[in-house]
């Protein structure tokens, strides 16, 4: 094989890296209303787990409390709001940027184009080792 072919061949197969590499970082379309709640429902109980950058962060700035909350997502799966429904075992401070933390949370999938959804969640940080 001359040099051509060869820049060539690693061309394509370079090119065919990149795209598959994009397939697969596409999120899921989820269309069911309760598929789609439960599927978040197990995101914020998986962001709880450590290894995880919420889990870290709770564990870091030692956040305590348990929390529940009403999250709102989009389409795309980002959060667009957080409210504290109710909080005990916890100081102000730890609910202030725990609620910041869930909001920055990216759900692993997407749903039709002009939805938005909105669920309660409870997140006990008092459970996680600190």
């Amino acid at each position: 094989m001359d040099l051509r072919t060869m820049k060539h061949l690693y061309a394509i197969l370079l090119l065919c890296g990149i795209a598959l590499s994009a397939t697969a970082q596409k999120k899921e379309l989820l269309e069911d209303k309760e598929i789609i709640l439960s599927r978040a429902a197990q995101a914020f109980d998986a962001a709880l787990q450590p290894g995880n950058d919420l889990h870290d962060a709770i564990v870091k700035e030692n956040l305590i409390g348990k929390y529940v909350l009403q999250v709102s997502f989009r389409e795309k799966g980002d959060i667009s709001s957080v409210f504290v429904v109710s909080a005990e075992g916890h100081d102000q401070r730890s609910q202030n940027r725990f609620k910041d933390l869930v909001h920055l949370l990216d759900l692993p999938f997407k749903m039709p184009k002009g939805r938005q959804y909105r669920t309660e969640h409870t997140f006990d940080l008092n459970n996680i080792t600190h």
